[in-house]
């Protein structure tokens, strides 16, 4: 991230305004102004409802906030440890550059990292729970399964494109942008989440255009034909851009993609949550 941002703009981005820095027990913390370190503290010592974990990673949630701990593994050099330091930092930076350009996140409270020496073992970031929100798979289904017609679906694919062009205007790259990584609570304000996969300032090749509208496409292809898929990706190419290429690329690529994911799941399992669209027969 240090090529593409300056360090004037990575220490905006690290304690922006409304935020201070400060030190806390084992560690280091960058936090809202109207939060106290002993707050955060208690908040983070208090017992949390786990939502996830793997092994490097675990989410929970107290209350309305969200609380994301991830441990620091590598190397041990000098220049590894900063390598590390600034990828763990990048969901923290992403949200506050996001923030800037008008792309929606969850709001941010709180980021800690724990270590001695500039070397990070583990850190914390404390971020708003997304109250009545789903991922947009999942709100398609249940809009689709309540009666949304055609006209209610393009219309909600139309506002979920106008989001996501925020992000290329933002000059960032979501490299996951899966319906499972957006949240929406009406169909119209979309929350973009996985922040960690957001890659600052990049050129928006068209690799990474063809990668994202695949994504898109393989999350609404089980439920929507291309008479409404073709309009949404539409909505997020440029003009210079032939449709008529473009789209059968899509698809191809999104069938190989497929391929390898479910080649995937019957040797090592499919994952606990799968996208309830691929139960629905096509909307047309």
């Amino acid at each position: 991230m240090s090529d593409t941002l300056t360090k004037d703009e990575i220490q905006a981005l690290l304690c922006p305004e409304g935020f201070f820095q400060t030190g806390i027990r084992g560690g280091t913390v960058w936090m809202r102004k109207d939060v106290s370190p002993d707050q955060l503290q208690q908040m983070l010592a208090h017992p949390q409802e786990t939502l996830k974990e793997t092994g490097k990673s675990k989410v929970s949630r107290l209350g309305h906030w969200v609380i994301k701990r991830r441990k620091s593994t590598g190397g041990s050099t000098a220049l590894a440890s900063l390598i590390r330091r600034e990828t763990l930092r990048t969901p923290w930076y992403a949200t506050h550059y996001l923030r800037g350009h008008g792309v929606r996140v969850p709001e941010p409270l709180a980021y800690v990292e724990y270590g001695f020496s500039g070397i990070v073992s583990s850190t914390a970031f404390v971020f708003q729970y997304l109250e009545r929100c789903k991922d947009v798979e999942s709100y398609l289904f249940d809009f689709i399964r309540e009666g949304a017609d055609v006209e209610a679906v393009s219309g909600f694919l139309s506002n979920l494109a106008q989001s996501i062009n925020l992000v290329e205007k933002s000059g960032a790259w979501h490299s996951d942008l899966s319906g499972k990584n957006i949240y929406t609570g009406d169909g119209r304000v979309f929350y973009l989440i996985d922040l960690e996969a957001v890659d600052l300032k990049a050129t928006y090749t068209q690799e990474r255009r063809m990668k994202n509208h695949v994504q898109l496409y393989d999350s609404f292809c089980d439920a929507l034909t291309d008479t409404l898929l073709f309009p949404f990706i539409k909505e997020m190419t440029p003009d210079s851009i032939d449709l008529r290429l473009w789209m059968p690329e899509v698809r191809r690529i999104q069938e190989e993609r497929r391929a390898r994911v479910e080649k995937h799941w019957e040797k090592y399992g499919a994952p606990e949550k799968i996208n309830p669209l691929r139960a629905l027969q096509r909307h047309q």
